[in-house]
C-alpha cells in the first residue's frame, strides 16, 4: 500500500511534521523535511490483513527468533505463520502493538481502553509507553499528541479479548548469544528458549526477565 503522508504541525523546536496514516509512522527527517515515503521500513506487511472479528482466532503467538539481534517478531495465528496486519473494525494491528501487550502483561499493567481526541480512533501503547503509565499520547493513526485524565497505558485488543497476566515459573537460564522468546497471548505463557523462567544470566549479571526484556524492547514504539 503507498503512504498516505499529511502535515500535522509542527514540533514545540519548529520542525515540520509530517505523517502517514497508511503505515502508522512519521515521515520526515531532521530538519522538517516531507519525505516521499514514510520512515516504517517493511511496508508490505500492510498488504496483508486478516480480520480478526470475521475469522476463527484460537491462538495469536508472538516469537522473537533471537531478540538480542532482531526485535522484530513473527506473528503466529492459530499454528501458521502471519507476514501482515490483523484488522478489526478501524483497528490496524501489527507485531509492534502484539510486543506492547507482551511488556504490558509482565509488568501487571492493567490495559485500558484508550480513544484520540483528535481522529477519535482507538489507542495502543507499546516499547516502554506499554509499562510506563502515562497521561500524554501519540495516537499512531493521525500522528497527534492527545492526553487523558488519568495515567494509562493503551490497547485496542483489550476491547475484545480477555488478556491474561503471564505466568512464570521460579528458574534461572544463561543467556550467551541466543534467545528466543515465544509469547502465547491468549493463554498467557511466556517461554525463554523453550522454557519458562523469571530470570536470566547474562554478561555475568544476574536480571530478571521482566527488566530484561523491558530494556531490549524499550525502543520499540
Amino acid at each position: 500500500m503507498k503512504c498516505n503522508i499529511k502535515y500535522i504541525g509542527k514540533s514545540r523546536q519548529g520542525i515540520t511534521k509530517y505523517y502517514c496514516t497508511v503505515h502508522k509512522s512519521f515521515a520526515y527527517d531532521k530538519f522538517g523535511n516531507k519525505l516521499e515515503e514514510c520512515l516504517w521500513h517493511n511496508k508490505e506487511i500492510f498488504d496483508n490483513r486478516l480480520n480478526i472479528k470475521q475469522n476463527l482466532i484460537k491462538s495469536i503467538t508472538i516469537r522473537y527468533d533471537n531478540i538480542l539481534e532482531n526485535v522484530v517478531p513473527k506473528i503466529i495465528i492459530n499454528d501458521s505463520e502471519f507476514n501482515g496486519v490483523l484488522e478489526y473494525d478501524n483497528s490496524i494491528l501489527t507485531y509492534k502493538d502484539f510486543g506492547g501487550i507482551m511488556l504490558s502483561k509482565l509488568n501487571n499493567i492493567p490495559l485500558e481502553i484508550v480513544k484520540c481526541n483528535h481522529c477519535g480512533y482507538y489507542h495502543s501503547d507499546n516499547g516502554k509507553f506499554a509499562y510506563t503509565p502515562h497521561r500524554t499520547h501519540l495516537c499512531l493513526y493521525c500522528g497527534r499528541l492527545f492526553r487523558v485524565k488519568e495515567k494509562n497505558v493503551g490497547s485496542e485488543l483489550a476491547m475484545i479479548y480477555d488478556i491474561p497476566k503471564i505466568s512464570l515459573n521460579n528458574n534461572m537460564l544463561k543467556i550467551d548469544d541466543y534467545c528466543c522468546v515465544e509469547y502465547d497471548m491468549l493463554k498467557g505463557t511466556l517461554l525463554v528458549n523453550n522454557k519458562s523462567i523469571n530470570k536470566v544470566l547474562f554478561k555475568e549479571k544476574e536480571l530478571d526477565i521482566v527488566n530484561f526484556l523491558n530494556d531490549i524492547l524499550e525502543n520499540e514504539f
